[in-house]
């Protein structure tokens, strides 16, 4: 037996929807908490399940648009609810408080404050702030890398696949496939920011790509986009891309010198319609920040770039 899908939508123009799945009286990743969203979960669960008889909600990672729904079916049902150990953590620990440590990382790589403004108002996660504060007082069953469940005639092992996220989950059937989250995105390369500069997310993620390669699962069902056919060959693409977009900050260093994580970002080519940074919206400029800073964070755990504190401010430089 395998997932079914439903489409529901977002209200975030890149990616359009998000995947949730059901397998027996379980819902994986319900979505996002908004009225539209909502309104087509639920059109689409009627479909293959009664919405009130929802067994367990399972959710891979905490982002705002695979997780916040579960609020909403936690009072139409009673379901047990499940989630990876460490995101447990990030959500009773506080989602503003962990996004506020990424954006003091940003400060300090010189990102201007009138940015960091900006994203404080238009983040998803804050403002579902209240959504998540009411959500982490629920009865969360943290899953961690072994565990297995049994749902809709199948047994799913749970591996902890940390990068997009601190405790981002993957289920594996006994059949051969996976439910991957965002951890493996067909045609897009999922963000992963640092926010915690004792940790090393990049790293984790391409361990994580690595994990899944040598699983080789038959097909993977991915939070975004069409089904994956060939996991393995998508998981050492993006390490590919990882590798090439190390290389790109190394030629950055070379041909202009010492330089702030912030003018890093801007120069990266990243894979976007839009033609300049100025064209970015605030939640754009989030995930591109954070996401040259991880790989920043890479190369200096590598020994290939330093940084230096100015007045506050980092200045990153080739390794001599």
């Amino acid at each position: 037996m395998e997932p079914v899908r439903v489409k529901v939508w977002l209200p975030i123009r890149s990616l359009g929807w998000v995947n949730s799945y059901i397998l027996g009286d379980t819902v994986i990743d319900p979505g996002m908490f908004t009225s539209r969203s909502i309104l087509d979960l639920v059109r689409g669960l009627r479909g293959h399940m009664d919405p009130c008889r929802i067994g367990s909600v399972i959710v891979t990672h905490f982002h705002v648009d695979h997780s916040t729904a579960a609020l909403l079916l936690s009072q139409l049902a009673s379901p047990r609810l499940y989630i990876g150990r460490r995101d447990l953590e990030v959500i009773r620990g506080g989602v503003d408080k962990y996004i506020g440590g990424a954006l003091e990382l940003f400060k300090h790589n010189g990102m201007p404050g009138t940015e960091i403004e900006e994203i404080l108002k238009t983040h998803p996660a804050l403002r579902l702030r209240e959504v998540y504060e009411e959500a982490s007082s629920l009865e969360w069953t943290p899953l961690s890398h072994g565990d297995h469940i049994s749902i809709g005639g199948e047994v799913l092992k749970v591996i902890e696949a940390p990068g997009h996220t601190p405790g981002h989950i993957l289920l594996h059937s006994r059949d051969g496939w996976m439910i991957v989250g965002d951890t493996l995105l067909p045609g897009i390369t999922p963000h992963v920011t640092i926010h915690d500069w004792n940790t090393d997310p990049l790293k984790d993620y391409l361990n994580t790509l690595k994990t899944i390669e040598k699983l080789s699962p038959s097909k993977a069902y991915p939070g975004h986009r069409d089904p994956i056919t060939s996991p393995a060959e998508r998981a050492r693409e993006i390490i590919r891309h990882h590798d090439s977009r190390l290389n790109e900050i190394i030629e950055l260093l070379k041909k202009n010198g010492p330089m702030t994580g912030y003018e890093i970002a801007k120069k990266i080519k990243w894979r976007t319609r839009y033609q300049s940074w100025a064209e970015y919206p605030p939640p754009e400029k989030f995930f591109a920040m954070g996401e040259a800073l991880a790989h920043l964070k890479r190369l200096e755990e590598a020994g290939l770039v330093t940084h230096e504190e100015k007045g506050g401010t980092w200045t990153w430089r080739l390794e001599k």
